[in-house]
C-alpha cells in the first residue's frame, strides 16, 4: 500500500471512502495530497508504502500483540497463537505444542534485555525467557491474582519489571510490587535513554524510583509541568519522552516541555506510541488506525478508509533499517516505510487499465497513454482524462509524444494516429487511411514526425507520409522504437525484425545472425558519440559500436533480460525499466562489461520492496520512459506510473546480519540456531549435507544475495543468488571444516564477515589417520614381500636355469662317458675280436667262437646305443614312456634266459614329465636289478609292478629265486657294487631303494621316486 500525507481536516472525509482491499499496494489520491499544507521547503515528502503478513503467509495468528527486533536481527512477533521468529521470508513458530516451556500461546509482551535474553509475557500472567536457543519458564513470586502482562522492561540496575493490565509493577527477582491503579485507561511502561522507567496508567504518569512509583503529575495547571489526562507516552531518541495529554502531543525533557507536535489528532487514548529514527511519531489507536506526526507538525493518517488493512493498532516496533512494524488487532503485521519510488494514480485508478506510454510536455504536464482508458494528463496535481468525448475513437493509446508546436500526438492500436487540437484530438491530414497499430512515435528536431507501425516506418511531414515496409525490403517491420542520429540517420527497432537503419534514403536491416542479441527489439537509446544501446525482449541489452554488436545479459549481472525502456540521468547512469523492476547501472559499467573488462555488473534495483506495485514495466512502446523537468524519471508499469528520483536513491547502508539456521544430513537435523561455540561433532557415514541460512534485511528481503564456501573443501565462494540453502554437498570426506556464508542487501551492501559454523566430520576407524598409517605400513610390507617373492622367484628361475644347464652338461658328460665306456669299449673289443678271428680263419671252430663274441658285442653295442638315444630323446620325458621302455627291456632281456616276466602297469598313467636324468638313473637302477636277478637269483619268474601316488611313483621287481639275507651280505672288495649303485642312483634323483629278501623266499627290490617340485 502507498500513502501520501493528508491534512487532519480530511481524516473524517477519508473514512467515508470504501476500502480497496483487493490492492496489495494502494495510493492515497494525489488530489487530497495537494490540499495538505506542505512546507515549500520540503518537496520530498515521504511516500509511504506497506506490506502485510497474515496467517496465510505463516503468521501463527492475525492478532499481533508485541513486536521486538533482537540483537541477532530477527523480528520476534507475539500473537494469541504463539510466538513467531521472522527473517523477512519465513516464520518460525514456537508454541506450547513444540515448546513445553511456553506455558501459554497467548503472548502479550516482549522485551530483550542487555544480556540478550528475550522475555515473554503471557495473557494469564506467566513469564518465559528465551536464551541461547532454549525457552525456560520463570517463577515470579508475586502476591495476588496474576493478570495479563502488558509490558516488560529493565531498570538502570538491570532488574526486570513487568507491568500488568491493572497498573501493578512487579520485579521478577523477588516479586516486589508497586502500583499506579488503572480503571479505564491504557497502561504503558517506557524506558528513556538513561534506562529510567516510567508508567502511564489510569491517566496518570509516574517514575520508578528506588523500587517505588513517584507521580510526575502537577496539580497546579498554571505551572509548566505535566498535567491533564495522560493518553499515551513513548521515549524520545534525543532524551526525555513524548506525552499525549490535554489534546496535545509534546516532548518532556525532564524539566520542561521542549517540543510541541500540535493537537492530538485522535483525542482519545493511544494504544501504542513510538518515535522513529527519522523523528516521526507513530500513534496507534483502537478504532482510528495509525497517525504519523512529522517534525514539521504535518500528519499522515492511515486507516481502513484510505487503504490501511485495519483500524485497531495493538503494538508498534521499528527495526534497525527504519521500517515501522505495526501489529494490528486482527489483521496481521504490517511493515510500513517510505518508498524509493513514487506511484502516480489518477482518481479513477486508470479505470483498471495498464499505463503504456508516457511523455512530458513543455508546460511541465505529464501525459500517459493507457490500454483501454484513453489518454491522461497530470498537471499541477490535477488529473484530466481524454477519451471518446475528446475525439479518441480508439482508447488503446500505445504511444504519446509532443511535437515542436506543442501539440500532443497519440498513436492507437488499430484506430490510427491522433493529434491534439485544443482540448480535442483529430486525425492528422494524410494519415486518415492508416489503421495499423502504432506503437512508436518520434518528434524530430527538424519538425518531421516518425511513426512506428506494425507494418513499417512512416515519415510524416507537411501532411504527407512516406512508408518504409516490406515493399522496401524490410522483414517483419513491426516498428517499436525510433531514434535519430546527429547525421540524420534513423535507427528503428522491430519486434521480430531486429534493428533497421535508414541512412540517405537507403535501408539496412540487422538481425540476430549479424550479432544482434535478439530479433525482438523493444527500445533504443542513442548516445552523443553514436553508440546505440538496444533493449530486447528476453535477451538483454545489445551495444552497437564501431559497426560491432556486443551482448549483455543476466549472465553478466543484468537483473532482467526483458528490457522495456532506457533513460540516462545527469550522473551518466542508465535507468532501465524491465519485467523485473527498475534498475540503475553506470554507463561505464556497461561499457566495461561489453568490452570484456568486467565480468559482472553492479546494479541498483528497485522492486516491490522499494514501493513498486508491480515489477512488470510497459515495453515495446515509445516513449516507454521520460524525464521530467526536475530530473525525475517516469516509467509506465502494469500498475500505474512510477517516478524515481536519480538524486535521491536512498541506499540502505545497513549490512544484513547473517545466520546459519540449520544443518541437516540425510534429512536429519544436526544443529539449530544458535550454535555452540565449540565445533559441531558429526557422526561418520552421513551424506547429503544441507546448510540453511538467512540474511536479516527487511527492505526487499527477496533481493538478498548470498555467497557461501565450505572451508576445507572449497577455495572459492559459490554464488547462491537469493537461495537460502546450500544443498550441493552429497558427500563430504571426514575432516575439520568451517562453513562460511555472507550476504548483501537489496542495495548491494555486503556483510563480508557473515556467519560461520565449524564442525568435525568424524571418520570410521578405517578412515582414521592411524588406520591409514597401518594400511600404508601393511601395503609397504606387502610390496616388500611381493618384491622379495618376485626376486626369490627370479633367483629360483635363474637357479633352475643354471641347474638345467648343469643337468644338460652332466647329461652331455654322461653321454660322452657312456659312449666312451660302453661304445668305445665294445668297439675296441669288436676290433680285437675281428683281428683274432682273422688269425683263426684256418681254425673254423675258433673263428666261429670269435664271430659269436663279435655278434654278442655288437648286440650289446646296439642295445647301449638304443638306451642312449632313448635317454636323450625329450619325447620320452614322461612316466608313461618310462614304463613302456622298462617293460619292453625286462621282457626282452629275461626272454633270453627263458625267465617269465609279469608286468602290472596301470592302464592310464598320469602325464607327469620326467627329466632325462631321472629316466636314465631309474633305468640304470632297474637294469642293475634285472642283471642281479639273472646272475644271482636263479629265478624262473620275475614280476614288475608300477604304482603312482599323489607326487611319486613306485617301481617294484619281485622274483621267486633263492633269495639272500641283506644283513649278512659280505663286502666283496673289487667286485659287485650293484646294490650300492642302485641306492646311490635313487638318492641322486631324490628317491630311495628298498631291498627285501630272505633265503629261499626270493627278493623284492622297491624303487620309490619323488616328483615333488619336479612336475
Amino acid at each position: 500500500m502507498r500513502f501520501r500525507p493528508c491534512p487532519p481536516i480530511l481524516a473524517g472525509w477519508l473514512k467515508k471512502i470504501p476500502p480497496l482491499a483487493w490492492l496489495l499496494f494502494i495510493a492515497v489520491c494525489p488530489v487530497l495530497a495537494q490540499e495538505s499544507e506542505l512546507p515549500a521547503n520540503n518537496p520530498d515528502w515521504p511516500n509511504y508504502f506497506s506490506r502485510t503478513w497474515r496467517t496465510d503467509e505463516g503468521l501463527p495468528d492475525n492478532a499481533v500483540t508485541a513486536i521486538v527486533q533482537t540483537h541477532d536481527g530477527y523480528i520476534w512477533i507475539g500473537t494469541y497463537g504463539g510466538l513467531a521468529r521472522f527473517d523477512g521470508v519465513r516464520f518460525t513458530v514456537f508454541n506450547s505444542a513444540n515448546e513445553p516451556a511456553l506455558q501459554s500461546d497467548r503472548v502479550t509482551s516482549l522485551f530483550e534485555d542487555a544480556s540478550n535474553v528475550l522475555w515473554i509475557g503471557h495473557e494469564r500472567g506467566d513469564l518465559t525467557c528465551y536464551h541461547n536457543g532454549k525457552f525456560e519458564a520463570q517463577e515470579v513470586h508475586e502476591s495476588g491474582i496474576r493478570r495479563k502482562i502488558s509490558a516488560i522492561s529493565s531498570d538502570a540496575n538491570g532488574d526486570i519489571w513487568m507491568l500488568n493490565e491493572e497498573g501493578t509493577l512487579v520485579r521478577t527477582r523477588d516479586g516486589a510490587t508497586c502500583a499506579l491503579p488503572n480503571q479505564d485507561g491504557v497502561v504503558q511502561m517506557i524506558r528513556d535513554s538513561n534506562h529510567s522507567l516510567y508508567v502511564a496508567s489510569g491517566g496518570k504518569l509516574a517514575a520508578l524510583v528506588n523500587g517505588q512509583l513517584v507521580s510526575l503529575m502537577q496539580t497546579n495547571y498554571d505551572t509548566n509541568g505535566i498535567t491533564g489526562y495522560i493518553e499515551g507516552v513513548c521515549p524520545s531518541h534525543g532524551g526525555g519522552f513524548w506525552v499525549v495529554s490535554d489534546q496535545s502531543v509534546k516532548k518532556w525533557n525532564g524539566q520542561a516541555w521542549s517540543e510541541n507536535r500540535g493537537t492530538n489528532p485522535y483525542n482519545e487514548k493511544v494504544t501504542a506510541m513510538l518515535e522513529t529514527k527519522s523523528g516521526c511519531l507513530a500513534m496507534g489507536t483502537v478504532d482510528h488506525g495509525l497517525y504519523l506526526l512529522f517534525p514539521n507538525r504535518q500528519m499522515l493518517h492511515l486507516n481502513l478508509a484510505n487503504g490501511f488493512s485495519h483500524d485497531w493498532i495493538r503494538c508498534l516496533g521499528e527495526d534497525r533499517e527504519g521500517t515501522l512494524w505495526v501489529g494490528e488487532g486482527s489483521g496481521g503485521i504490517v511493515a510500513l516505510r517510505p518508498g524509493k519510488v513514487e506511484t502516480l494514480d489518477p482518481p479513477d485508478h486508470w479505470q483498471g487499465c495498464v499505463a503504456l506510454s508516457t511523455t512530458t510536455a513543455r508546460d511541465g504536464s505529464l501525459w500517459v497513454g493507457s490500454e483501454g482508458a484513453g489518454l491522461y494528463r497530470f498537471h499541477d496535481d490535477q488529473w484530466e482524462n481524454f477519451g471518446s468525448s475528446a475525439g479518441l475513437s480508439n482508447l488503446f493509446v500505445w504511444c504519446v509524444s509532443e511535437d515542436s508546436q506543442g501539440r500532443m500526438w497519440a498513436g492507437t492500436w488499430g484506430g490510427g494516429m491522433f493529434r491534439q487540437q485544443g482540448n480535442h484530438f483529430v486525425i492528422p491530414p494524410g494519415l486518415e487511411n492508416v489503421s495499423a497499430p502504432m506503437p512508436a512515435l518520434l518528434q524530430a528536431p527538424d519538425g518531421v514526425t516518425w511513426i512506428g507501425t506494425a507494418s513499417g516506418l512512416i515519415r510524416y511531414e507537411n501532411d504527407a507520409g512516406k512508408n518504409y515496409g516490406e515493399k522496401e525490403g524490410l522483414k517483419v517491420p513491426d516498428v517499436r522504437a525510433i531514434v535519430k542520429d546527429r547525421d540524420g540517420t534513423i535507427w528503428f527497432g522491430m519486434l521480430g525484425g531486429g534493428l533497421g537503419r535508414l541512412q540517405n534514403g537507403h535501408l539496412k536491416q540487422y538481425l540476430k545472425s549479424d550479432g544482434l542479441a535478439s530479433d525482438d527489439v523493444q527500445c533504443l537509446h542513442l548516445e552523443s558519440d553514436g553508440t546505440l544501446w538496444i533493449g530486447t525482449y528476453g535477451s538483454g541489452l545489445s551495444r552497437f559500436k564501431n559497426s560491432h554488436f556486443d551482448k549483455i545479459t543476466s549472465d553478466d549481472g543484468l537483473p532482467n533480460n526483458f528490457i522495456c525502456g532506457i533513460v540516462e540521468d545527469d550522473q551518466a547512469n542508465f535507468w532501465i525499466s524491465s519485467h523485473g523492476g527498475i534498475f540503475r547501472v553506470a554507463k561505464q559499467f556497461l561499457d566495461d562489461c561489453a568490452d570484456g573488462k568486467s565480468s559482472l555488473l553492479r546494479c541498483l534495483v528497485y522492486g516491490k520492496g522499494d514501493g513498486m506495485r508491480s515489477l512488470e514495466c510497459s515495453g515495446g512502446l515509445q516513449p516507454a520512459a521520460c524525464r521530467m523537468a526536475d530530473g525525475r524519471i517516469c516509467f509506465p508499469t502494469s500498475r500505474g506510473v512510477v517516478i524515481v528520483n536519480p538524486t535521491d536513491t536512498k541506499v540502505n547502508h545497513q549490512q544484513p546480519p547473517v545466520v546459519i539456521e540449520e544443518v541437516t544430513a540425510n534429512r536429519h537435523v544436526l544443529a539449530n540456531y544458535p550454535h555452540p561455540a565449540a565445533p559441531l561433532r558429526i557422526a561418520p557415514g552421513l551424506q547429503r549435507f544441507e546448510f540453511h541460512y538467512t540474511g536479516l534485511s527487511f527492505i526487499a528481503p527477496e533481493k538478498i544475495q548470498f555467497q557461501y564456501r565450505l572451508e576445507g573443501l572449497e577455495k572459492d565462494w559459490v554464488d547462491a543468488g537469493n537461495k537460502h540453502v546450500a544443498d550441493e554437498y552429497s558427500y563430504i570426506p571426514p575432516g575439520d571444516y568451517t562453513f562460511h556464508v555472507r550476504a548483501c542487501n537489496s542495495d548491494g551492501i555486503w556483510n563480508e564477515n557473515g556467519a560461520s559454523l565449524s564442525f568435525i566430520l568424524l571418520p570410521y576407524f578405517w578412515q582414521t589417520w592411524w588406520f591409514h598409517i597401518l594400511i600404508a605400513l601393511a601395503a609397504a610390507a606387502a610390496i616388500a614381500w611381493t618384491v622379495l617373492a618376485i626376486t626369490r622367484r627370479r633367483m629360483h628361475r635363474k637357479l633352475e636355469i643354471i641347474q638345467r644347464q648343469q643337468a644338460i652338461e652332466r647329461e652331455r658328460t654322461r653321454i660322452a662317458k657312456d659312449i666312451h665306456d660302453h661304445l668305445g669299449a665294445n668297439l675296441t673289443r669288436i676290433s680285437l675280436l675281428s683281428q683274432s678271428a682273422h688269425g683263426e680263419l684256418e681254425n673254423t671252430r675258433q673263428a666261429a667262437a670269435q664271430l659269436e663274441r663279435i655278434y654278442d658285442t655288437s648286440r650289446d653295442l646296439t642295445r647301449s646305443m638304443d638306451e642312449i638315444v632313448w635317454a636323450v630323446n625329450p619325447q620320452h620325458d614322461t612316466l608313461d614312456s618310462l614304463a613302456s621302455y622298462l617293460g619292453n627291456f625286462a621282457q626282452d632281456y629275461l626272454a633270453l634266459i627263458n625267465v617269465r616276466c609279469r608286468l602290472e602297469v596301470p592302464l592310464h598313467l598320469p602325464h607327469w614329465p620326467l627329466t632325462a636324468e631321472v629316466r636314465h638313473d631309474v633305468f640304470l637302477a632297474f637294469k642293475e636289478a634285472v642283471n642281479n636277478i639273472l646272475k644271482h637269483s636263479g629265478a624262473t619268474e620275475v614280476s614288475v609292478f608300477l604304482a603312482t601316488g599323489t607326487d611319486h611313483f613306485t617301481l617294484v621287481l619281485r622274483d621267486n629265486g633263492r633269495g639272500f639275507d641283506p644283513a649278512t651280505l659280505p663286502e666283496r672288495v673289487g667286485r659287485g657294487n650293484g646294490l650300492k649303485n642302485m641306492r646311490q642312483r635313487l638318492e641322486k634323483i631324490g628317491g630311495r631303494c628298498e631291498i627285501n629278501s630272505a633265503p629261499g623266499k626270493g627278493t623284492e627290490i622297491k624303487f620309490t621316486v619323488s616328483l615333488r617340485g619336479k612336475m
